[in-house]
């Protein structure tokens, strides 16, 4: 299987404008948050993901890799 490369982009001028603004809205969304209010978010999403993973683990179905 060939290796993907990802091209990162040199300068902000690489980046198109629709996805600066995106970012920019993104980073602004992110920003209005305190760090704690962050950890606490991320905490309660770690949580979550291992409530599901026990509920719906890849051994109680028994999936398996395919060939």
């Amino acid at each position: 299987m060939a290796s993907l490369k990802f091209k990162y982009p040199k300068s902000l001028k690489d980046i198109p404008l629709w996805r600066q603004r995106q970012l920019k809205e993104d980073l602004l969304w992110f920003l209005k948050f305190s760090p704690v209010e962050r950890l606490e978010g991320i905490d309660r999403e770690w949580e979550e993901i291992q409530d599901f993973i026990k509920k719906f683990g890849s051994k109680k179905y028994e999936t398996r890799k395919r060939d």
